[in-house]
């Protein structure tokens, strides 16, 4: 069963959850109910994995070659 809230959303959150919303053809609600069900889903992420994962990412820089660098620059992430 569904249940009304009210609360208060930042404008331009809003404005961008509406947008996505319409661009999926779906209800704002649907978009609401499915975001908060993802954030509070039982997914804990194990404290040794994102270790590894911070200092595969983060500690140290990435090794690109110039070209791979300029791939990346020129590529255009509307397109992915």
């Amino acid at each position: 069963m569904k249940q009304k809230v009210g609360t208060l959303i930042e404008e331009d959150i809003m404005r961008k959850a509406k947008r996505r919303a319409a661009d999926e053809g779906r209800p704002l609600s649907d978009l609401i109910q499915d975001a908060l069900a993802t954030y509070l889903s039982d997914r804990v992420v194990d404290p040794a994995l994102r270790e590894a994962a911070y200092q595969l990412y983060c500690e140290r820089p990435m090794k690109l070659t110039p070209s791979q660098f300029k791939t990346i620059l020129e590529e255009d992430v509307w397109d992915l």
